[in-house]
């Protein structure tokens, strides 16, 4: 099974997403992936993350096991775990460079705990800043996967939907501190796992029957009124619900940190909107046309690890805020630049697995020593 390149330039659209915001919100560089009402860039990639996690492990039951698929499972996991504790350590440093005031406004996180307190956070997952606390909900929603996965392997995909359903169903009907990530030990909620898992798990079934309901052919074939439908939906989310009427009283259907039920339907329309989009663009154009999408959304995680280390390196290092909004969509640009070069840079060198980066170097300066030990 070739890869989909169009599932990769969706990615790569939300990473751009998520770095115009974090970098440049309020710009018209932002303005385009945020012209949708309760659509951004973390929808997308947490609903694009479970959809290709269910093609490919499908993909891995079928060729391998169900063994190999939940060891590589296991290995993602641990995956992400360094990539989120890199962020946090990332933000220790950047607390040790900046007055508390300017901290906490670029990390949304407390500076008064002691450098040894907040490593152990950093460390345990509980220091996530702003603009790169995503991954510990992945991370779980990882987890969630190791359960689902085993049944959708038995056919049992409809009770996986249906569980998703009834915890998001819960989510939204009751409070408990057992479903909240917080960005810090007493600090302020950043996600509701048990709403957003219906995003993931949902994207994962479809995903895992993503051959069997030949599911692209038939967005191909409703493109049109999923265009017609995803415009309507917009104007009417914009001058209706946000309307100075409606929007006060429609809190828990838009929230974002309990993914409320609008953002949710509002995602897999717009996503599947765009896939099919980019089908049709990949059809009749070279495959150039949307290359820094392809290949900044093949390597998603790299990306978006970048982009929350510049996020706090850039102020503390470079250009301190605030930023005037040429500053702000020259840096957006760059950082958008750089995850795009890192990608191809893997691709050029064949650098399919990072932590094999070590071995490969010491293998490559054993070589070179062995040509100089013959030549001498």
């Amino acid at each position: 099974m070739r890869r989909d390149l169009s599932i990769d330039a969706l990615r790569g659209l939300a990473i751009f997403s998520m770095v115009s915001l974090h970098f440049a919100s309020g710009t018209r560089l932002a303005e385009p992936t945020h012209a949708f009402p309760y659509m951004d860039g973390m929808s997308a990639f947490v609903l694009l993350s479970g959809l290709v996690l269910g093609i490919v492990h499908h993909r891995w039951t079928d060729r391998f096991s169900i063994r190999y698929s939940l060891a590589r499972l296991a290995r993602r996991i641990a995956v992400l775990y360094v990539c989120q504790a890199v962020i946090g350590l990332a933000a220790v440093w950047a607390s040790t460079t900046m007055s508390g005031r300017d901290f906490r406004a670029i990390a949304v996180l407390p500076y008064r705990p002691s450098l040894g307190t907040k490593i152990e956070w950093a460390l345990t997952l509980r220091y996530l800043p702003g603009g790169g606390n995503i991954l510990l909900l992945y991370l779980i929603m990882m987890v969630l996967s190791a359960v689902a996965i085993p049944l959708l392997v038995r056919g049992w995909w409809l009770a996986v939907a249906a569980s998703s359903l009834v915890l998001y169903a819960v989510s939204l009907t009751t409070s408990g501190s057992w479903m909240m990530i917080r960005s810090a030990p007493d600090w302020y909620h950043v996600q509701n796992w048990a709403s957003w898992q219906a995003l993931f798990l949902l994207a994962l079934v479809v995903g895992w029957q993503w051959e069997a309901w030949r599911v692209p052919e038939r967005v191909d074939a409703a493109l049109a009124v999923l265009i017609a439908v995803s415009l309507v939906a917009a104007f009417t989310l914009q001058d209706v619900v946000r309307s100075t009427d409606v929007l006060p009283h429609a809190g828990m259907l838009v929230d974002k940190v309990t993914l409320g039920p609008v953002r949710l339907v509002v995602a897999f329309l717009v996503a599947t909107t765009l896939y099919g989009c980019f089908v049709r663009v990949l059809r009749w154009t070279r495959r150039d046309v949307l290359r820094p999408l392809v290949s900044t959304g093949a390597r998603s995680l790299d990306a978006y690890v970048i982009q929350a280390v510049c996020l706090l390196a850039v102020p503390a290092m470079v250009l301190p805020r605030p930023w005037s909004n040429g500053q702000a969509m020259c840096l957006a640009v760059v950082v958008f630049a750089v995850c795009w070069a890192w990608a191809e840079i893997r691709v050029r060198f064949g650098i399919d697995k990072l932590h094999r980066l070590p071995a490969r170097a010491v293998a490559a300066s054993a070589r070179r020593f062995d040509r100089r030990e013959r030549v001498s």
